[in-house]
């Protein structure tokens, strides 16, 4: 897996859409609705391509936690549900 990292003087990171892509496992079409429900603040455009800062890269890192821990934690009721049955 490549990563494609951008720095800019302010010592800012960016990254690529292929590597958020890649770090975080989602193809293409859910990666671009989750961009839109992040409402990225920073957006570059350079050589062609759109570079995310970091602080939306942890955003969508987070939403992607939440949602698995909501499903772990539904499948744990579900679970519980049944026992007492």
């Amino acid at each position: 897996m490549n990563i494609l990292g951008f720095v800019t003087e302010e010592n800012d990171r960016y990254y690529d859409f292929n590597t958020l892509m890649n770090v975080l496992n989602m193809s293409k079409s859910k990666l671009y609705r989750n961009l839109k429900k992040a409402d990225a603040d920073k957006v570059i455009r350079y050589k062609n391509q759109y570079l995310y800062n970091e602080k939306t890269l942890l955003f969508l890192i987070e939403n992607i936690l939440v949602e698995r821990l909501k499903k772990i934690d539904n499948k744990l009721d579900e679970l519980r549900e049944n026992n007492t049955d």
